[in-house]
């Protein structure tokens, strides 16, 4: 039992094997050729095939379902949309808010400034995260 499944497995093998080695050869090129197409052409009309059994038999029979449930999803996608479309006009209050806000009011800004001050020097490279070489500030 095992030693003919064994010599199965090498017939197989060696026909691979001579296909690939046949297919490179000049001789045979032409046959590689019309050998791909016939199975193209046939591989188109068993997809072909397939598609329309596909339209005929299933598609009438999820169709009422499918536009049921897609109904009730371009609710749910369109009220999201409302909700971050509310949630992006309330940022975008917030941040200009801020700004008027420091503008009008500098001495009321709580939160501390990003950039260094007048006498602070600027981080060196390696805390900047990149791969830019240190450079010394003039002298």
């Amino acid at each position: 039992m095992m030693q003919k499944r064994f010599i199965k497995y090498l017939v197989i093998i060696i026909v691979i094997l001579v296909v690939i080695f046949l297919s490179q050869q000049a001789y045979f090129r032409e046959f590689g050729k019309t050998f791909i197409s016939n199975a193209t052409n046939q591989a188109n009309a068993y997809l072909a095939k397939g598609s329309n059994w596909l339209m005929s038999a299933i598609y009438p029979k999820i169709s009422g379902e499918v536009q049921k449930r897609g109904d009730i999803i371009n609710k749910e996608i369109n009220k999201e949309k409302e909700k971050v479309s509310e949630n992006i006009g309330t940022k975008i209050k917030n941040y200009f808010s801020g700004i008027s806000d420091a503008i009008f009011h500098p001495s009321n800004n709580s939160s501390p400034s990003s950039a260094p001050m007048q006498n602070e020097s600027p981080a060196p490279a390696a805390s900047r995260n990149c791969n830019c070489p240190a450079i010394a500030p003039p002298e």
